[in-house]
């Protein structure tokens, strides 16, 4: 009986000192809820596999080149997709994951390839790495669906785009300033919570 007791304590116990935790990472969360029509959210049961993806050029538009990421599934369905966010939002983790097996390179896909790679093998001697003190972090958001996180900079187009389980060599002063900015997620979450606490060890390293 005393030692049901003792255990029920540590259990309770163990559940306050998670919620203590859980107030703390909060203050590094926003909850804004998804404002993306285009997404799709179906089971992943009913969903087909990849066939193909593409990166394509579709001419001029206002003097400037119209750039799209194509989708194909198995179903015989594509989907296009003005930016890389929009086309990492259509995939889940399983599926991101198999989008760095053997492909077929051809033409503009070494664009598309290359966005993937920099998620996948970050190189820390990379320019974009190296100028990090130049950046004007806007915001962070998470898109949990396929397991990424972006961060989107302030007067240009750039965007960084990130796997959760990731490290990349990110330098503390962006760090601090991704928690201060608050991460942006549709819910809470395990993964909001796990990734914030990723970030704020990284800082203490």
């Amino acid at each position: 009986m005393m030692q049901e007791q003792e255990s029920a304590k540590s259990d309770e116990d163990a559940a306050t000192e998670y919620e203590k935790e859980k107030e703390e990472l909060r203050l590094s969360l926003k909850i804004i809820p998804n404002d993306d029509s285009e997404v799709d959210y179906e089971p992943l049961s009913r969903k087909f596999s990849i066939v193909s993806w593409e990166y394509q050029l579709l001419g001029k538009m206002e003097a400037k080149d119209m750039e799209v990421y194509k989708l194909t599934r198995a179903d015989g369905s594509s989907s296009y997709h003005g930016d890389i966010q929009a086309f990492l939002r259509r995939l889940d983790k399983q599926e991101l994951k198999e989008m760095f097996q053997d492909h077929p390179l051809e033409r503009h896909d070494l664009f598309l390839w290359g966005d993937l790679r920099m998620i996948s093998d970050p190189d820390e001697k990379d320019e974009l790495w190296m100028n990090q003190l130049d950046w004007k972090l806007l915001r962070c958001k998470l898109y949990e669906n396929c397991g990424v996180h972006t961060l989107f900079m302030d007067g240009t187009t750039m965007k960084i785009n990130m796997l959760v389980e990731k490290k990349y060599p990110l330098i503390k002063e962006l760090l601090e300033k991704m928690l201060n900015l608050q991460l942006e997620a549709e819910e809470e979450s395990t993964m909001a919570f796990e990734l914030i606490k990723f970030i704020k060890s990284l800082l203490v390293e």
